[in-house]
């Protein structure tokens, strides 16, 4: 049965027994609210004591619990959409914290990492490199650590996802990249370095260790520019090919070492950025020390993302070129963003990295990559391919209205329907 809308002018009592639409919604939206705070509180243990050990013994049995930072979870979805979910991240290290929680949700038996990598937050080149640490079988991803010290919160998330070890980790709990404090009570592996591109060199040499040879790939990045940082440590933490650093103008010699030893020799190095970050006798030099060198697409940041995203070369690049994948979207000026979220990229839906150089849309290569890979059906959509985008930040940083124009191309349609898919 249909309502009549009571004019502005009805008599008080009718006003009264009709009700007043406006309050009913108000009610209805605190109730909803109050309802996710309970769940949240319910389920992420939020205000128990645990105890004081950071085991998390006193929440929810089995669950990684942080504290709640600003009035909410840490980590804590808001504003999903069908299509989309935001990580409300303000800074690279809460976005760290949430991108942890979110890939390792739980702590029970056989949930956790086998170790985590630990770089400062101040040293972008170090956190990109240890990146690669995330990928199989090593398996220890990234966390990041304000001004090279644990926070409270990451010594609490370190306690409670408490690595353990592995063969394919060297029996290391933690790795320490770069200039960080390592933390007390694990079995660490310090990969040091006093500069970047030895740190990335050591690292090159560390995951060769483990993984008992050369990898399938180098990929070679300007140490000046941490816009090209997060798309290259978003690659490695997929497939574990190391990053080494150069100069725009110059090869450190740390890393043509690397480039030269014997079983490296056939590795194939691709080189991200532009001749504006990496020139082109630099490419020359790498060319001499490797097998074979190609530079990759891209002008700028955000388009060398998406080249990235629908590269491929043997078993280097994402080659995602259909529907039925995982994108993680950030802005091109916070690239430590990318690099902290990098957990995200080793399971799930294995989520590459786009970026957006506005709060408020994107950019119009990246719309169109988005809405010619968007997946549709013909008669069942159950039984279809779906996308799914991970938003780094929050709603300053990455507006709503770019949340929904992301949601509406990530969507799935009927195939030949006027949301421009044609098959």
């Amino acid at each position: 049965m249909q309502g009549t809308r009571q004019p502005i002018n009805a008599p008080p009592g009718q006003q009264a027994r009709q009700g007043t639409p406006w309050i009913g919604l108000a009610i209805v939206g605190l109730l909803f609210l109050l309802l996710v705070v309970l769940a949240a509180y319910l389920l992420l243990g939020v205000g128990r004591d645990d105890g004081g050990d950071g085991s998390g013994a006193g929440g929810a049995p089995g669950v990684a619990v942080t504290k709640v930072q600003e009035g909410r979870v840490l980590g804590f979805p808001v504003a999903a959409t069908r299509n989309t979910t935001r990580i409300p991240a303000g800074d690279p290290v809460e976005a760290s914290l949430a991108s942890l929680l979110a890939s390792y949700p739980s702590v029970g038996p056989g949930t956790a990492p086998k170790a985590l990598a630990v770089a400062s937050s101040e040293e972008w080149q170090a956190a990109a490199a240890a990146a690669a640490l995330s990928a199989e079988p090593v398996g220890a991803p990234l966390l990041l650590a304000p001004s090279g010290r644990l926070s409270a919160e990451g010594s609490e998330l370190l306690a409670t996802l408490d690595p353990q070890g592995a063969p394919t980790t060297g029996e290391a709990q933690v790795f320490a990249v770069g200039k960080v404090a390592p933390p007390s009570g694990f079995k660490v592996e310090k990969v040091p370095g006093d500069s970047a591109a030895e740190t990335a060199a050591t690292l090159a040499e560390e995951l060769a260790g483990l993984n008992g040879g050369p990898p399938d790939a180098f990929l070679v990045i300007s140490d000046e520019d941490p816009a090209y940082g997060a798309p290259a440590a978003t690659w490695a933490a997929r497939s574990g090919d190391p990053i080494l650093f150069t100069g725009r103008d110059s090869l450190p010699a740390v890393t043509k070492r690397v480039l030269t030893k014997k079983a490296n020799r056939e590795v194939p190095v691709f080189v991200l950025g532009p001749p504006s970050a990496v020139s082109p006798e630099v490419v020359k030099e790498i060319g001499k020390a490797a097998a074979t060198v190609e530079r990759l697409p891209g002008d700028d940041p955000t388009s060398a993302a998406l080249e990235l995203v629908r590269f491929s070369s043997g078993t280097f690049g994402w080659n995602l070129n259909d529907p039925g994948h995982g994108y993680t979207i950030i802005r091109s000026d916070r690239p430590m963003d990318g690099i902290a979220a990098t957990p995200l990229s080793t399971g799930g839906t294995w989520p590459a990295l786009l970026m957006t150089d506005d709060p408020d849309a994107l950019p119009e290569d990246v719309l169109q990559y988005l809405l010619d890979v968007q997946p549709g059906y013909s008669t069942d959509p159950t039984r279809a391919l779906y996308n799914h985008v991970w938003i780094i930040g929050d709603e300053s940083i990455i507006g709503l209205d770019q949340q929904a124009e992301i949601d509406r191309a990530a969507e799935l349609v009927e195939v030949g329907a006027s949301d421009g898919v044609t098959g």
